[in-house]
């Protein structure tokens, strides 16, 4: 670290930034990449064509356990990209070894930590919480102050409404005394699925290709596909319409003519 960064071709829709920005020896940034001031790229890092990143922003932090730590985190720098066209939001936070697809959108001091795979086109709103080992399919869309658990699968074309919770710890009342062995499995959600604003889901259930959460549910079991459920604990409440899900399933079908 400490050596200041050379000002890029810069996105022409921004003005020039780039004061007080730092980055490591070896960091890769394509020529016209804009990057904002302040920012701080940390080594192993690839900032791709036409990607923005914006003031304040953070890329590839090694995470820093401490005494009382339970899950085991790397100990050195990993490969961290940010596809083409990708726009890292004012003072978010993304930690090393993720890989970031093309056009993605995070949002202002968002977090991502280590070893995320996030796809195409993903949105990711401000102040979202993206835990270790997270993979969000393309075009899905994770709404603000969402908290997406370590070890959690989201498919592509998914909706995460603002504020969702999930968990991925059923035994957490001993493994957080490290008196078992952690097991952590956090929800499976299936694509085209919805999770309505305020629902939390709870480790190891699976939301069903289609389902909808209804807003402030507490999901405990498993949600079959193309199904509406509500309530706390969440339970059925109808099927989704046959009309929806063929509109669903036959735009997604044109699209990929």
């Amino acid at each position: 670290m400490g050596k200041k960064c050379m000002i890029p071709s810069l996105v022409s829709a921004f003005p020039a930034g780039t004061k007080g920005c730092v980055i490591a020896e070896g960091v890769l940034i394509a020529s016209n990449v804009y990057l904002g001031n302040y920012v701080t790229i940390y080594p192993k890092v690839q900032v791709d064509s036409e990607a923005i990143i914006l003031d304040g922003a953070v890329l590839g932090r090694l995470p820093i356990p401490n005494a009382t730590s339970t899950r085991s985190t790397p100990s050195d720098f990993i490969k961290l990209s940010i596809g083409a066209g990708s726009i890292v939001g004012c003072n978010a936070v993304i930690y090393t070894g993720s890989s970031i697809g093309k056009r993605v959108l995070i949002g202002d001091q968002a977090s991502l930590r280590e070893g995320c795979e996030i796809g195409d086109q993903v949105i990711i709103g401000r102040g979202v919480q993206v835990l270790y080992e997270c993979k969000i399919g393309n075009r899905s869309r994770i709404q603000d102050q969402a908290h997406l658990v370590g070890n959690l699968i989201i498919e592509e074309d998914v909706f995460i409404g603002m504020g969702v919770m999930t968990a991925n710890d059923n035994n957490v009342y001993l493994s957080r005394f490290g008196l078992e062995k952690l097991d952590l499995h956090g929800p499976v959600i299936r694509r085209f699925a919805v999770i309505g604003t305020g629902a939390t889901l709870l480790p190891g259930i699976e939301i069903g290709s289609g389902a909808m959460v209804a807003a402030g549910s507490v999901v405990t079991k498993d949600v079959a596909p193309w199904t509406v459920v509500a309530g706390i604990p969440a339970k059925y409440l109808k099927d989704i319409p046959i009309d929806w899900r063929k509109k669903l399933e036959e735009s997604h079908l044109q699209a990929n003519q």
